[in-house]
């Protein structure tokens, strides 16, 4: 089990760390910590999360079909 802490000086900065650890396999573990320094978030990964994610095929973009109206 590996735990981590994100800190960041306000919540727009935090939203966006914590955002780049889910497709890792980061879970949200808890809330949003206010203290002194910011703002703080507990995230939690198993170890079989972390070889899940390094096995899972990435999805193919779905081809958007457009018409021109002339």
């Amino acid at each position: 089990m590996e735990y981590n802490i994100v800190v960041a000086p306000n919540l727009e900065t935090l939203a966006t760390e914590v955002a780049v650890l889910f497709p890792q396999g980061w879970k949200l573990k808890g809330g949003i910590i206010e203290h002194a320094d910011g703002f703080s978030q507990q995230m939690i990964r198993k170890a079989s999360d972390k070889l899940k994610q390094n096995h899972m095929p990435l999805p193919h973009a779905k081809q958007r079909r457009t018409k021109w109206i002339e």
